[in-house]
């Protein structure tokens, strides 16, 4: 998947309206020149363990019977694993809106699906995609790297060298110091954590906490050091009242 790809996954127990949802936007993509990546789900638990296991969806369709407050619940559910997929919501009647929006959805689209209405949302929602991507360059034997800061776990120190590591178990390297890094990411739209000499945690991966470590979204456990175990404590609790979390 190109750096500027997004991933869009849509969940429907109805192949022909996923089938649907999935022909407008490589329609719209085709158009427009968006670079997109679909995938379809059926399954709930299948969608979930996808999430849980680092997907890194950019966008998330659901469609849920109007009468079945199941897509409330998975809405909850999902926005409890990932803070900042976007989520449009699918059906037939807006009666579960104000409790939806509680979840922080990106829109609402009502069945029959509109194709106006729905090319206007999926422009708009890869819009605030696109603003909220942003990189991490750096330089390294002779070429110049360009990382989407979504995907980076965590920064690693190892002497004068600077392990990156990313999302699906990819690695880079370059020189550099990581008090500088932590620098050059204070102002960025993804917050890293610093939890120990050697790491720097990208808190959105950061899927639990205890006194002496951390546990990614991907099974990684890093160790928290004691003198940095008090500012991490307080950055992972302000960001935590900053954020959504139920």
């Amino acid at each position: 998947m190109g750096v500027d790809m997004i991933k869009v996954a849509i969940y429907s127990d109805q192949a022909a309206t996923a089938g649907q949802i999935e022909r407008l936007i490589f329609d719209l993509c085709r158009t427009k020149g968006i670079p997109a990546e679909t995938e379809v789900f059926h399954s709930e638990i299948t969608l979930k363990k996808e999430i849980e296991g680092g997907a890194g969806y950019d966008l998330l369709y659901l469609d849920f019977p109007a009468k079945s407050k199941k897509g409330v619940i998975a809405a909850g559910r999902i926005r409890k694993l990932d803070e900042n997929v976007l989520i449009i919501y699918i059906s037939e009647y807006d009666r579960y809106m104000i409790e939806l929006f509680r979840f922080n959805i990106f829109a609402f689209i009502k069945r029959p699906i509109d194709f106006q209405a729905f090319s206007e949302l999926f422009l708009e929602a890869n819009q605030r995609i696109c603003k909220n991507n942003f990189y991490f360059m750096f330089h390294y034997k002779g070429e110049e790297y360009k990382l989407p800061c979504k995907e980076i776990l965590y920064f690693e120190s190892a002497g004068k060298r600077i392990r990156v590591n990313l999302k699906g178990g990819d690695k880079e390297i370059f020189v550099g110091k990581l008090s500088d890094v932590a620098e050059r990411l204070e102002t960025g739209k993804i917050p890293f954590l610093r939890i120990h000499q050697s790491y720097l945690v990208n808190y959105y991966w950061i899927r639990s906490r205890s006194k002496t470590g951390v546990t990614l979204y991907d099974g990684t456990k890093l160790p928290v050091s004691g003198e940095r175990k008090k500012k991490f404590g307080f950055a992972y609790e302000r960001l935590l009242e900053e954020g959504s979390h139920f």
